[in-house]
């Protein structure tokens, strides 16, 4: 009995491990998206902020690239967790992981507001976020760029990462 309740202890603790990993990756790549995509002029201010819906373990990694990274764009590089897609308004990029219940209203919402909204979120086409998170055919991280959604909501994406996209629309 001990030995069953060790090993889904283990089990456990090495998913979590591995979720908190994957967010690591998550966060490095939204940080270097920020380099290979230009906002409209009248978006710039003094913080690039990020605001992060859900996960709490993909807010600390953030968190960990802000303090390592300090600014994005020459701006400086402000994170918030954010409750809802209300409190994410005013920021230049929100990510919305898996498991968070968002209309597409709210997505539409974020976009007019200025913000890069980047999900895990299954159907990018119809949720209209610009970027997706998801599994390649290898298992590895990837990710869908909504070019049409990215275009008409201002953002300018360099050709390079559109290259390195699984998906595009």
């Amino acid at each position: 009995m001990k030995a069953i309740v060790g090993t889904l202890c283990l089990i456990l603790f090495m998913s979590g491990f591995a979720q908190a990993q994957q967010y690591k990756y998550h966060t490095i790549l939204i940080y270097n998206f920020s380099r290979y995509i230009e906002w409209p002029a009248d978006k710039a201010g003094e913080n690039f902020t990020v605001s992060v819906l859900g996960e709490g373990e993909a807010y600390r990694e953030m968190v960990d690239i802000s303090t390592k990274k300090k600014t994005i764009k020459g701006q400086n590089f402000v994170v918030r967790k954010c409750k809802n897609a209300g409190e994410a308004k005013n920021s230049q990029i929100v990510f919305i992981t898996k498991g968070v219940r968002v209309k597409p209203e709210d997505i539409q919402a974020l976009q007019a507001s200025g913000a890069l909204v980047i999900t895990e979120l299954e159907n990018i086409q119809s949720k209209g976020s610009h970027i997706n998170f998801i599994a390649t055919k290898e298992s590895k991280l990837g990710f869908e760029l909504n070019q049409k959604a990215a275009t008409n909501s201002g953002f300018k994406v360099a050709g390079a990462l559109a290259g390195l996209a699984a998906k595009t629309y």
